[in-house]
């Protein structure tokens, strides 16, 4: 890629602002600049910065869009061996694609015998902190039983949305009583991963199957061909 020296320094700085924050490791990228009559900028990059500069941007780059990341708040800390392996793998295939963080909120402790207004005070202790865990720039998702429902081919087109509008998410996984009435509200929208009522530990594994799954169709990757 070549560019004319007036150009040079605004092409380095829109680069630098746009990738680098969404990659781990910075030195990914190693810029070469040659002075001559022409600036020639050669642009050493691993895969998972190719992607996400040649993948995350909708036209030329002057047009440049922010890098989105998807944040996954879940009440629950101890998780069974199976679902840590399961989840821990497509977890580390998704990062390529979009840059995913999942955070682990504390379960309010429950009793034997609790009554209505216990498990109404569970969820309010729940859901304060999963409001508490949003960040202002961010779109709450709410995953239960009674939101919408896509097929992955759906999901994909709608994560590409998500992605061109440049827009943080946060899927929120809610307790065994479910979110509160807080958290509903608050959501932009509800997304339910199935009718049939699901153990928490098979959602986490089942929600980032499916968002990789919809990151694989967006690019031509062919997991979901072969799946």
């Amino acid at each position: 890629m070549q560019l004319n020296k007036p150009s040079c320094k605004l092409f380095l700085v829109l680069c630098i602002i746009a990738v680098l924050p969404s990659i781990p490791q910075a030195s990914a990228a190693l810029l070469n600049i040659k002075t001559a009559t022409t600036v020639t900028i050669q642009l050493q990059i691993v895969p998972a910065l190719s992607k996400a500069l040649f993948h995350r941007y909708n036209g030329p780059f002057y047009s440049l869009r922010p890098v989105m990341k998807i944040r996954i708040l879940t009440i629950g800390q101890k998780m069974p061996a199976w679902v840590l392996t399961g989840f821990e793998d497509y977890f580390k295939r998704i990062q390529p694609f979009v840059q995913t963080q999942i955070i682990e909120l504390p379960m309010a402790k429950r009793g034997k015998n609790d009554s209505e207004a216990d498990i109404l005070k569970y969820r309010q202790i729940e859901g304060d902190s999963i409001l508490s865990a949003v960040k202002q720039n961010e779109v709450l998702i709410a995953l239960e039983v009674g939101g919408r429902e896509f097929s992955t081919e759906k999901l994909a087109e709608t994560m590409k949305g998500w992605m061109l509008e440049g827009n943080d998410v946060v899927l929120a996984i809610g307790g065994p009583d479910g979110h509160s009435e807080a958290v509903r509200k608050a959501a932009a929208w509800h997304w339910s991963l199935s009718k049939l009522t699901l153990p928490h530990p098979m959602v986490r594994v089942m929600l980032i199957e499916q968002l990789y799954r919809a990151m694989s169709i967006n690019h031509n990757h062919p997991y979901h061909r072969a799946g």
